[in-house]
């Protein structure tokens, strides 16, 4: 991009392996984490011996070795709240789509059957638990509290007087929809565990907003075979799936929303994350830093 030549040259590839080497100064590494599967292994970067920054294009950035980054002294930066929005749409959406059981709906071809399996329910005067109250959490928090629902959170960090706090045990037994917008680290492991997640009453649903299948804190494979044994009333998920899941059988009449991965993907959030990655790049050239993470 013409903004980024005028800092240096400018080196467009698609392959990790063809990352420059020692050879050169200064570099700068822009890396679009979608085109290397979200991986990026020190090995690669220990060929690098003057990297001096690395700026991913995305909000979430833990594909990166941090700690790894800190002991060389390696600049990390993302593009924070550049797709907030688009994803917590996504995520009412996905709510929406379970009230209004849009999953049986599909299955049946949209037919009208007028049934207790096709029994929908309305949003207003429900209650939402938002677990992680950050960027993406208090976006979808204010558009439930719009809708007309009553809105409870639970955070290891930001808090609210627009909500009511409860303890996370609380959250999952108030809740007629869980949204999870916990970040997938080693810390956040299985936090939502099937011993949790039974405390959920069989008319909630579940909404995971940070990723896909084997990816995020909860434990799918509980929440699916909830779904199928008409223990918990739906759940909702991208159908991105980490390498090593495997998915349990699906019922029939099952009320599991399985879109595609385009939570983070609208014009908006495009253009934003494309300026916000910019800028992290020259800042790092510029010394003037932008966005750090590390």
């Amino acid at each position: 991009p013409k903004d980024l030549s005028t800092h240096g040259n400018v080196t467009v590839i698609d392959n990790l392996n063809d990352l420059p080497k020692s050879d050169l100064q200064d570099v700068v590494l822009g890396i679009d984490p979608s085109v290397t599967d979200w991986k990026l292994p020190n090995e690669i970067l220990e060929q690098m011996k003057n990297l001096k920054g690395i700026c991913t294009l995305s909000a979430w950035a833990y594909y990166i070795d941090i700690e790894y980054c800190k002991k060389r002294e390696i600049i990390v930066c993302n593009t924070p709240e550049a797709n907030s929005q688009s994803v917590a749409e996504n995520a009412i959406w996905m709510m929406l789509s379970l009230a209004r059981k849009l999953p049986i709906q599909i299955q049946d071809n949209f037919k009208t059957k007028i049934d207790s399996n096709h029994l929908q329910t309305e949003i207003a005067g429900k209650t939402m638990a938002v677990f992680g109250l950050g960027n993406i959490g208090k976006r979808i928090a204010k558009m439930g509290k719009g809708l007309g629902m009553k809105v409870i959170y639970w955070s290891p960090n930001s808090r609210s007087n627009d909500y009511e706090y409860v303890e996370f045990d609380e959250g999952i037994r108030s809740a007629d929809y869980i949204f999870n917008c916990v970040e997938a680290l080693k810390d956040t492991k299985n936090l939502f565990s099937g011993e949790k997640l039974a405390l959920a009453k069989k008319e909630a649903c579940f909404i995971s907003v940070m990723g896909g299948m084997g990816w995020g804190p909860e434990d799918n494979e509980y929440l699916i075979n909830s779904v199928n044994e008409g223990k918990l009333a739906g759940f909702a998920i991208e159908n991105e799936h980490e390498p090593h899941f495997k998915m349990p059988p699906v019922a029939n009449n099952a009320n599991l929303f399985m879109p595609g991965a385009y939570a983070y993907y609208t014009h908006e959030a495009e253009s934003l994350s494309w300026q916000k990655w910019i800028e992290a790049i020259i800042g790092i050239a510029t010394q003037n830093y932008r966005h750090r993470v590390v």
